[in-house]
């Protein structure tokens, strides 16, 4: 049974509205005396939506045909006792992962007892991912175990705060040398399509043009040409029309209740952009932050002004969240969703994000959040 299932995690991320001609890949399974019940689940994105297959082993082998648009990459879970992917009793599901593409559109699984120690045979693509992979292998192990760690510390039924914190800071650590590796992958592999994987990584949603500039041009023409360079191409040109220093663009929109408010209205002051949106989870964990800001901070030096991404219709929706989360500072919106005019002007492909525009109304800090918001308040009111 598929199921498609639109992604949230640290960011509500724009999904892509275009259609790009789909293709299919085909996989050809087979295992050892596998169990009458077994099955595996399998994991892929077509344009940004997720999807969630399962299929059963037929003695032994199983076939599956799926439908892409770019080259993709695709997880297997194994579940020997055929048993649900969600809410997993009996520990983790065993996986493997690859990448299918429709040059070489049919991909060869095989394993005995051990499932994740299966031997994949694919085409070229595959070849290059597994030598990405294995580049990045000993990050990926340590960021696991401390995933587990941090889980268990989570779970635990008298909290360690300083133990979290810790295992919290390891994280951020290992991600950091992580991403210090993929710049080195990009700059000696420039034609492989995973440095361009990995230059997307690198710059987010969030791009910082003096850093990441450089290593786009570093990568192939054919590379540069494809769609993907070609969206990130576009996303740097308009990241360098927002980086700090920049003067921020003017936007006039109405707030709740049908008053006009411009950003060149909080000229003199430092004013904080938030784009936001009641339906973005990560956004509402984030607005106890911006509460906390404002309080502190408000006043004739400092202002936040939100920008909402709700759509027609959820107007209400946009005034219960305001009211339920305490953002007591100005709000605009248009409520055309992520076509919203504020949110195109400044390139939002994510939210939350934000900008930190200051008195002479050019832009100060991008994407400030949580400490790194009150440290860069306290820099400036402060001295600190």
């Amino acid at each position: 049974m598929k199921k498609l299932i639109k992604n949230s995690l640290l960011f509500c991320a724009l999904l892509s509205t275009a259609v790009a001609q789909e293709k299919q890949f085909k996989l050809d399974v087979k295992g050892t005396e596998v169990p009458a019940n077994a099955k595996v689940f399998i994991r892929y994105m077509v344009d940004r939506k997720l999807v969630l297959d399962s299929v059963h082993f037929q003695k032994n082998e199983f076939n599956y045909t799926g439908s892409i648009t770019e080259p993709t990459h695709v997880s297997l879970f194994y579940s020997a006792d055929g048993g649900s992917f969600f809410n997993r009793k009996g520990g983790a599901l065993e996986k493997i992962v690859f990448y299918v593409d429709t040059v070489d559109p049919i991909t060869k699984v095989n394993f005995a007892k051990s499932f994740k120690q299966g031997t994949v045979k694919s085409g070229l693509l595959q070849d290059a991912f597994k030598k990405y992979s294995d580049y990045l292998a000993s990050f990926d192990q340590q960021l696991e175990k401390l995933s587990a760690e941090r889980s268990v510390l989570y779970n635990a039924s008298i909290k360690d705060d300083k133990a979290i914190e810790k295992v919290m800071h390891l994280i951020d650590q290992v991600n950091d040398q992580k991403s210090e590796a993929k710049i080195i992958f990009i700059r000696e592999n420039p034609s492989s399509y995973f440095s361009l994987q990995a230059l997307n990584e690198v710059a987010g949603y969030s791009i910082d043009v003096p850093k990441i500039e450089p290593l786009y041009l570093m990568l192939s023409s054919s590379l540069r040409g494809s769609d993907l360079g070609t969206e990130l191409g576009k996303n740097i040109e308009v990241a360098k029309k927002l980086g700090i220093g920049q003067m921020a663009p003017d936007f006039t929109q109405v707030d709740p209740n049908g008053k006009k408010i411009r950003l060149s209205d909080f000229r003199g002051k430092y004013i904080l952009i938030d784009f936001w949106a009641s339906w973005c989870s990560p956004c509402r964990a984030e607005n106890p932050n911006l509460v906390k800001a404002y309080a502190t901070y408000k006043g004739e030096q400092f202002d936040i002004l939100g920008v909402s991404l709700d759509k027609e219709g959820k107007r209400d929706a946009w005034l219960k969240a305001i009211e339920k989360d305490g953002l007591t500072w100005p709000q605009v919106s248009d409520l055309k969703g992520w076509n919203n005019e504020v949110s195109k002007l400044y390139g939002i492909k994510a939210i939350p994000q934000n900008y930190l525009i200051g008195p002479d109304g050019k832009i100060v800090a991008v994407n400030v959040k949580g400490e790194f918001l009150f440290k860069k308040l306290k820099q400036i009111f402060e001295g600190k």
